[in-house]
């Protein structure tokens, strides 16, 4: 048998330099109950987002009441023979506006006529509280700059319209001596569509003493189309 050489022997039997080693990369190995434990105990991630504010509650609208509704409705037509309180030259005639109070509560205030003895308003307005047994009071007013002045009123009970409502002429109270005035009102309860048509037709006597040769007219208001005043 041949011998091989002692170096060549012994060369083979030592360790490997450090060039010539393999590194095994060391593996880590974890088990999945681990990672589940760990994945529990982690707080959860904080986020920066704000909650969303909560809309605005949108407040109910109420229903309009209806006219048909109303304890009764009241137009306001117009006034005729008030007096002049204007009448100084140059001042033309009285601005009149009516107000309405039931009691001591204000209801309603018409618009100003300018320049006219006989003024037409055609104002409607509606009552939705009313105590029995309470009066309508209608005053009407000159208007002025500084101060207006008082030219009437209609005080209505409840007998006078709260039953079958009322179309007609109310003669005006405090008008000054001498002074018929009159105040056209109209007036629809509860269950009335349309006001009253049963208007009694208006009759009055005129005496005129006649002087000489003068002559003499007759000088009608018809602003309104309608109705003479």
């Amino acid at each position: 048998a041949k011998h091989l050489p002692v170096g060549i022997r012994l060369q083979s039997m030592l360790p490997k330099t450090a060039s010539e080693r393999v590194v095994q990369p060391h593996r880590l190995r974890i088990s999945k109950s681990a990672m589940r434990c760990r994945a529990k105990d982690e707080p959860p991630p904080q986020t920066n987002f704000a909650p969303e504010p909560e809309p605005p509650k949108q407040e109910e609208e109420q229903p309009l009441k209806e006219d048909s509704k109303a304890i009764f409705t009241v137009m306001i037509v117009g006034a005729r023979g008030i007096r002049n309180a204007d009448s100084l030259p140059g001042l033309g005639k009285s601005n009149c506006y009516c107000e309405i109070k039931r009691g001591d509560t204000p209801l309603h205030k018409t618009n100003i006529t300018d320049n006219s003895m006989a003024p037409h308003w055609a104002e409607e307005f509606s009552v939705w509280e009313y105590e029995i047994g309470e009066s309508l009071e209608f005053k009407v007013w000159d208007s002025n700059v500084v101060e207006a002045d008082y030219l009437g009123k209609v005080v209505l009970t409840p007998d006078a319209f709260m039953e079958n409502g009322c179309n007609m002429e109310f003669p005006m109270e405090e008008a000054e001596p001498n002074i018929r005035a009159y105040l056209g009102l109209k007036i629809k309860v509860m269950g009335q569509e349309q006001y009253p048509d049963d208007v009694p037709t208006p009759e009055f006597e005129v005496t005129v003493e006649k002087e000489g040769a003068k002559e003499y007219g007759l000088d009608v208001d018809r602003q309104d189309l309608k109705n003479l005043q």
